[in-house]
Parts: structure tokens; sequence; C-alpha cells
């Protein structure tokens, strides 16, 4: 707490929100965030088969944490507390598995790698997202979403072998037992491509929440254009993961709406309720036999019972799943990534098993996974609540939205596996809620100093 209130001091100037380290430290996170968006397009499209790239977002990252240490900009409160158990544990465990099960050094490194290197993105990145820097990547995400409709139908009308619908490999990218396009927009996969729409999404339902005044897209009908062209995002991409994280999302803004108790705010999202079944409509008339497969994975009896059993795995397989192991298969066994250049790298995951939160006890072992378990699923609650209380403290409302996808994401869907991507773009959404709660948007720059700002615990 001394440290915090010294580097408060020290920052404390006539604007503290705009010193010179903060908005070097957002370059870096737009730049992350455009590395995000763009990395499988560079690896599909320019350089098929080049897995390296998989990095290119880790490049600004590594170059934020390196200049954040430099200047001393970071978060020293609880989270980093956190973060360094949490590292010191794994590291130690992945240590273990190594002398006693003789897992390889690369596999090993590769796992730490994907459960901890996007973990400090949390005490590095709010530190810089004033409310001038969260309308920024307001305004990035929901601009960026009618070109990525465009691209998005496109996708969907051409066929899995045309070249708009390569895999990172240069294969054709097909929905499973169907020939129609598995649509991933800029992304690689559609895994990649959900999380980006429901961030979109939930901006959205904010951006609604909000009197006309404060909102970051003021045009109304530039704001009907981006709510409806995220939602078509996900509607026409087959994939039902993207669905029902837009639908996590449309939720949680239902949950703000009576949050805020403000019958503008319900009325904004009861209009939105309206909004879906017309954008349904269209994607009928743009997509039939993407609606059709998107209806049929969703009602069909074999995909409901599917639809089932992972909804179950997720919520709880990883207690009633993994056999007991006291020292676990080893962290990064579950990887592809690990297993760099075996043509066989997806029987890895397969075997170990699909769904994250199993392989994480899988991987870690019973005592250890449950303890990664655990922090996992109270930091994704928690953040639930502290979205609560910066909506009801009068800030950003689109944080409750957002925590509820990016709950939905964490919780049911993968965030070490694929971590490169899932990881990032998660970390991105919580930096954006921490930013708020540090950097209130009904607060006076004039009267509200750095150090009082940073010293706020989450």
């Amino acid at each position: 707490m001394a440290t915090t209130l010294q580097f408060g001091n020290e920052l404390t100037v006539e604007n503290p929100r705009e010193s010179s380290a903060a908005r070097t430290l957002a370059k870096f996170y737009f730049a992350t965030f455009w590395a995000i968006i763009f990395t499988g397009a560079v690896r599909k499209w320019l350089f098929p088969g080049v897995s390296i790239l998989y990095l290119l977002q880790d490049v600004p990252i590594s170059l934020a944490y390196i200049y954040a240490i430099w200047v001393g900009l970071f978060d020293r409160g609880y989270l980093l507390l956190g973060m360094i158990l949490v590292s010191a544990v794994l590291i130690l465990q992945g240590l273990l598995q190594i002398i006693i099960v003789g897992l390889p050094i690369f596999v090993a490194t590769v796992g730490i790698h994907n459960y901890l290197f996007y973990l400090p993105m949390l005490i590095v990145f709010p530190i810089c997202l004033t409310e001038k820097y969260r309308r920024i990547f307001i305004w990035s995400n929901l601009l960026l979403s009618i070109p990525m409709c465009a691209l998005a139908i496109a996708q969907a009308e051409s066929s899995t072998s045309a070249w708009i619908n390569k895999t990172s490999e240069g294969d054709a990218f097909g929905l499973p037992g169907a020939d129609i396009a598995r649509v991933s927009g800029t992304f690689n996969f559609t895994v990649f491509y959900g999380i980006w729409v429901s961030i979109a999404v939930a901006f959205c339902m904010g951006e609604w929440l909000l009197p006309k005044e404060r909102r970051t897209i003021g045009n109304r009908w530039l704001l009907i254009a981006c709510t409806f062209a995220a939602n078509l995002c996900h509607l026409v991409s087959g994939s039902r993961s993207a669905i029902a994280l837009a639908g996590a999302a449309i939720l949680g803004g239902l949950v703000c709406a009576i949050v805020l108790g403000s019958t503008r705010a319900i009325l904004a999202i009861g209009g939105i309720c309206i909004l879906m079944p017309a954008a349904a409509a269209m994607t009928y008339v743009i997509s039939p036999s993407e609606f059709n497969i998107v209806l049929e994975r969703f009602t069909g009896a074999s995909y409901v019972e599917n639809s089932k059993g992972r909804l179950t795995d997720g919520l709880i397989g990883f207690a009633t799943i993994p056999q007991f192991s006291l020292i676990g298969a080893g962290i990064g066994l579950g990887v592809d990534a690990s297993h760099l250049g075996d043509s066989n790298t997806y029987n890895y995951t397969y075997d170990l098993s699909e769904g994250d939160t199993i392989r994480n006890v899988m991987e870690l072992g019973t005592p250890v996974g449950f303890f990664y378990i655990m922090i996992r699923f109270g930091f994704l609650l928690a953040m639930v609540v502290v979205a609560v209380r910066i909506v009801r403290g009068g800030t950003s409302p689109h944080v409750l939205p957002l925590s509820f996808c990016l709950l939905a994401q964490a919780y049911q869907g993968d965030l070490t596996r694929n971590a490169t991507m899932t990881s990032s773009q998660v970390m991105m959404g919580y930096a954006f809620i921490l930013g708020a709660f540090y950097y209130p948007d009904n607060t006076s720059s004039q009267e509200f100093e750095a150090g009082d700002l940073l010293t706020r615990s989450v």
C-alpha cells in the first residue's frame, strides 16, 4: 500500500490522466487489440502454415510489460499478489512434473506461457484505460463491426474451399458434417471470432443504456447500424458458441438495465430484443443455409443432447471426470502448440480433454488443478460483482454485459489451450472493466488525483 501511495504521488500532475507513461501504455493496448484482430488474417491469407505467427500479439504485450516495469507503471494491489501466488504454484508443479514424470521442458514452457503470460495484462493495461481511452476502444470495436459483418456475409455466401474461408493451414473451413462455411471474420477460428463479437455486442448494449449525450456514438442511426451489424456477425457465423456468448452479453444488458433502475434503459434494451428477430430474418435472407444449420444445431435432437453434455462438462466436469492424480499429466500437455510439428497434435488435446477446465485438472493434477480452477472461477465471479459496483456508481454500463460474456467464455470455454488468442482477448476485456473501476466516468480530472485512483482495491 505504501508503495502504491508513493507511486500515486509521483503521478499527481495537473492532468494525471494524460501522463506520458499512461499514453504510451495506451498505445501498446491498442497495438495489442489490432494485432489480435489481424493475426488470424495474416496467418490464413498471407502466410498459411507459418505457425510461429500465432505469437504475433505477444510482441506488443511483451513491450508493454517491459515498459511498465521500466517506468514502474503497474498496479501493486491484490491482483498482483494473486498472480504471484498462482505463478509460483504452477511453476513449482511444472518443475516437479519435469523431474518426476519426465515432462518435456518445451511442453512445460509452452504450458506455463499459456497459463501465466497474459495474466499481467490485468495489472498493466487498466492503469492507462481512462475514460478517454475506453471510449476509443468502444468506438474501435463498434465501427469495426460494420466491415466485419460484410466480411462475415461474404464468407457465409462463399464455398468452404474459397480463399476467403481458408484456415491458417490453407485448408477448407466448414461446419462438421455439412458443406457450409464456418464463418470466422478476420480470425482463424470461430472461438476467437465469437469472443470478439460478444464484446462488440456488450458494447452495443452499454451504449444503448447510456443517455444520448454520454454515448461514444452519438448518432442514433450509426449506433443502430453497429448494433445490427454486430448481431448479424454472430447469427451468420453458424457457431453455437458465438451466438451463446452474444446471448450472454445481451442477458448482461438486461441485468444492467435492472441495476440502473431506469425506465429509459429498460425500454432501450427492449428495443434491442425487438431488433433481434429482424436480424435473424435478415440472416435467413442473406444465407438460408447458415440460418438452417444454426437452427438445426440448436434444436436438432443429436445437437441438443451434445449441447447438454458440453454444458454439464463445462459446469462441473472438472470435478467429476478427471481421475485423482497428485502430480498430473503435465502442464501444457493438452496445448497443441506444445507439440509443434507433429501432424497428430489435435489428439493430444482430444485424448486429454477438449473441455478447458477438465484439461486443467488433468494437466496440473487434482490438488493444484482444483486450486487453479477455484482461483479462476473466483476471479470471474468477483469481476461480475465489481461490474455491478461500477454501474451502480454511475460509470460505464458497458462493463456489466461485458462481464457476463467474459464469464461465459472463461468459465465454460477455452482459456488456456489457445491462450495466445483466447486469454489475450479475455484479459483485454477485463482490463477495460478494471480501467472503469480505477477511473470512474463521473470523476473530474482536475479534482481527482492519480494516486486516489491507483489505490482503489479490487
